[in-house]
């Protein structure tokens, strides 16, 4: 859908992390005049997506927090992430999360847990 919309000189964004219901990007220099039109495919595209974010500028905090722009659907960063039967709830603007990070995540909760 995106191929058709955007100019033929600036390429399709690749990928995009999920976390709950928010989808956040990177998007490129290119991409940042149609990140309105980007944000609102992914949001109509993906039905489990309620809120499309882009990150600005570089991570300055060694909680890898970073600013970001909400570029479709509801300006709602609390939201949660389920990894192994865990729920986390997290507010994304205040809180780094990456799904990479699954090992560490479990690290984290297993003392937590019932034996």
């Amino acid at each position: 859908a995106l191929r058709k919309l955007l100019p033929p000189d600036v390429d399709v964004p690749g990928a995009f992390e999920t976390i709950g219901h928010i989808a956040h990007l990177n998007l490129r220099d290119a991409h940042l005049p149609y990140r309105k039109l980007i944000g609102t495919v992914l949001l109509d595209k993906n039905a489990h997506i309620l809120t499309v974010v882009n990150k600005v500028g570089n991570i300055q905090s060694e909680f890898r927090v970073f600013e970001m722009e909400v570029l479709a659907g509801e300006n709602r960063l609390e939201t949660e992430v389920k990894q192994r039967g865990i729920s986390f709830l997290l507010d994304y603007s205040k809180a780094y999360w990456n799904s990479r990070l699954e090992g560490e995540h479990e690290r984290l909760v297993a003392p937590l847990l019932p034996s």
